[in-house]
């Protein structure tokens, strides 16, 4: 399936995530930090965007990004080449320093924007660098409290959430972030929303967000809805569909709907098979025979565009 393309307006906020070449160090030491720091505020003089919090890990960064008029794919290219330049140079090494493409999730900054700049916070604790944020200096958690001063983080934004000002707005913070510690994150800020996997956002947010970037925004099809489409078509009930042996009808049943979502994106095949009580390779390996058999069958490639068109209505 092909890869969707990157969403881009100005406002856009982003989290970034980029790891090193088969998780190797990207940082050995304070001078190697001190200058992608340092690239990141060129950057952002050279670009316009925002940086609302950044983490600086070993074998890899995260960023959160506010682009304005020049992309994120651009300031990206632009930060990874020239840190790479600069640290092969001045550690005698060649090559690539970072694991392909990075990571990018646009997220909602009215729901998630304070929680995600404490997930950064809490990364090197949580990976048992420090115990304490605010003792890891290569995180914008001290700046964030008053401990020292990053002229080119935006924090503001950030801090509209606090409803705080002042030394109390700064305490309230650092209170938050720690408070982080008690109960793991209630979302994962790895991976995008239901509705789309490029954006953390509900659904009437991302269809925003699409209008924004000028693409067409196609809901999440739910699965209970191709399921029925399946049931109804083959007159089967899920029972019957999820009971072991190999009835002929069944097995197509099965093949078509493994083939819906994929095609779909409405739930993994894992998911599916958890409920049908069959592996992921079985289904895997009957949507691609039933795949192979419609290239050559018209019956069978009209009998899965029906379907579909079922669905999608």
């Amino acid at each position: 399936m092909a890869r969707k393309p990157r969403l881009h307006f100005p406002g856009a906020i982003y989290h970034v995530v980029l790891h090193g070449n088969g998780d190797q160090q990207v940082f050995f030491d304070d001078t190697d930090r001190t200058r992608f720091l340092l690239l990141i505020q060129e950057g952002v003089e050279r670009f316009g965007h925002k940086l609302h919090a950044y983490c600086l890990m070993p074998t890899y960064l995260q960023l959160v990004i506010e682009v304005d008029e020049v992309p994120l794919s651009r300031v990206m290219q632009q930060l990874g080449f020239r840190y790479t330049r600069w640290f092969n140079d001045w550690h005698g090494q060649a090559g690539h320093l970072f694991q392909g493409r990075y990571k990018a999730i646009l997220i909602d900054p009215e729901r998630y924007l304070l929680d995600l700049v404490r997930h950064l916070h809490l990364a090197p604790v949580l990976a048992n660098l420090e115990a304490d944020p605010m003792r890891y200096p290569w995180s914008s958690h001290r700046a964030y409290c008053g401990r020292e001063k990053v002229i080119w983080l935006s924090t503001e934004r950030t801090y509209l959430q606090i409803e705080e000002t002042g030394i109390r707005a700064l305490m309230k913070f650092h209170g938050y972030v720690n408070e982080g510690l008690q109960a793991p994150a209630a979302v994962d800020f790895q991976r995008g929303g239901p509705a789309d996997p490029r954006i953390l956002g509900a659904e009437d947010y991302v269809s925003g967000v699409m209008k924004l970037a000028r693409q067409k925004y196609q809901p999440r099809t739910r699965p209970e809805k191709v399921i029925r489409a399946v049931l109804e078509r083959y007159k089967l009930s899920e029972e019957e569909l999820a009971a072991p042996g190999k009835n002929r009808l069944c097995a197509e049943a099965r093949a078509y709907l493994a083939w819906l979502f994929l095609e779909t994106g409405c739930e993994t095949l894992t998911a599916l098979g958890e409920r049908l009580g069959r592996d992921v390779s079985s289904l895997s390996s009957a949507v691609r025979r039933l795949q192979l058999k419609a290239k050559k069958d018209p019956h069978l490639a009209d009998k899965y565009q029906k379907l579909l068109n079922r669905i999608r209505r």
